[in-house]
């Protein structure tokens, strides 16, 4: 299941057109409806896992589920099936980005813009919430952004119902370790609305301050963390939030769930209060990335520099030795495709490369590499990268995108 989907056409009417995401047992295609001419995201569930039942009833769940739930913040269900063994489901194209892209370009955001797309995705939540359902999977990667700033709750893929039949691995841990809550960590059985908003206040805390409330080396150490730790003070980490955002976190991510706010319409009402008082207050200065040299309040006159001089910075490819400089704070890296527009700053032709393999960040001269859920993984120094999170390049570092590998050097 790959680029010679492009150009197929489900039942008889969905032309794909485009490929705009893949997952381990998924990948989602842009397509136009032949009947009426309308642009659609169709959802393909990979045909060599469409004979494992405990995928396939996963899968099948999702699209009972979404037909269910009619949201402006979730994202709407057309049509699904099976043509010819080819499990789909056709859902609303949704013209933006997801929540993940904007914190990773645009770093700590405005605390009144986070809090609108906090509210937004708890709206949504209300709606599952009504009808027994629990997400389960919450994360910026499945929070979508569209061109009217409109959020819209996407992959409902782990998400259960009052109907719906336990599946056999519903006590192992589910969800993204980043933002899953301590007892859906233990078992996925006992999640509930207050799991899912939870991750939503986890989701919040990172657009707040550039960075989730609890960090580690693995995904266990991040679940021990959730699991154990007290919650930061984001006070401390944001300056100027008032100390309710501070009260707000204690309870929202309290270990217990009874401790939380037991409803979405709550969890709203409180971040209502917290829109009203931020209102009221002097601007929130902007948190810039690390590296940064905004000056600090109280402080007279320029600012030192606090970063050494930058060096320049290249790859180089292993099997033919060509020197790639790194210009620019953003660079993807992928495969050139001039029928689809796609020019990516770092063009590797190797059909084992995606289009959008990955991204590597300059900040301040700071390199960093971050696989884009690409189908043949980034590696680093051998290690596959997990799809969409960071990690800091040093001299020396062999990279691999898809069959090329790379090393990373200093100049």
């Amino acid at each position: 299941m790959n680029g010679d989907m492009i150009g197929r056409v489900i039942k008889g009417r969905y032309k794909l057109i485009d490929e705009r995401g893949r997952g381990s047992f998924a990948t989602v295609y842009v397509a136009r409806d032949l009947e009426n001419n309308h642009i659609y995201a169709v959802k393909v569930m990979h045909l060599e896992l469409s004979n494992d039942g405990e995928l396939l009833a996963r899968f099948q769940r999702e699209a009972h589920i979404l037909l269910n739930l009619s949201d402006s913040h979730i994202v709407r269900i057309m049509d699904y099936g099976n043509d010819n063994n080819m499990h789909y489901i056709v859902m609303d194209y949704i013209d933006g980005q997801s929540l993940k892209y904007y914190m990773i370009n645009d770093g700590p955001m405005d605390p009144l813009r986070s809090l609108n797309y906090t509210h937004q995705i708890a709206e949504g939540l209300s709606t599952a919430n009504k009808q027994g359902v629990v997400h389960r999977d919450i994360k910026p990667q499945n929070i979508l952004i569209n061109s009217n700033d409109m959020v819209k709750i996407t992959d409902f893929g782990l998400a259960r119902s009052r109907e719906t039949v336990t599946l056999t691995q519903s006590n192992v841990f589910m969800g993204t370790a980043y933002y899953i809550s301590p007892e859906q960590a233990e078992s996925g059985r006992s999640a509930d609305t207050r799991s899912d908003l939870y991750s939503v206040a986890t989701v919040l805390f990172e657009m707040l301050t550039g960075h989730p409330p609890f960090r580690g080396e693995t995904a266990v150490d991040i679940v021990i963390k959730h699991m154990n730790e007290k919650v930061p003070s984001i006070c401390r980490l944001r300056p100027g939030l008032p100390m309710e955002m501070d009260l707000f976190m204690q309870k929202a991510l309290a270990k217990a769930p009874a401790d939380r706010y037991p409803t979405p319409q709550e969890f709203m009402v409180a971040l209502e209060q917290l829109q009203e008082r931020i209102q009221a207050m002097p601007p929130i200065p902007r948190v810039e990335r690390p590296g940064g040299n905004e000056q600090k309040p109280g402080n007279t006159g320029p600012q030192k520099p606090s970063v050494p001089p930058q060096k320049d910075a290249c790859i180089i490819v292993l099997s033919s030795g060509q020197t790639i400089p790194l210009k620019g704070e953003l660079m993807v890296v992928g495969r050139q495709d001039p029928t689809l527009g796609i020019f990516p700053e770092i063009n590797l032709a190797d059909k084992t490369v995606g289009r959008r393999h990955a991204y590597l960040r300059n900040q301040q001269g700071t390199y960093t590499v971050e696989d884009l859920n690409a189908l043949n993984k980034t590696r680093l120094n051998g290690v596959i990268l997990t799809p969409h999170e960071e990690r800091s390049l040093k001299d020396g570092d062999v990279l691999r995108f898809g069959s090329v590998e790379v090393r990373f050097e200093y100049r």
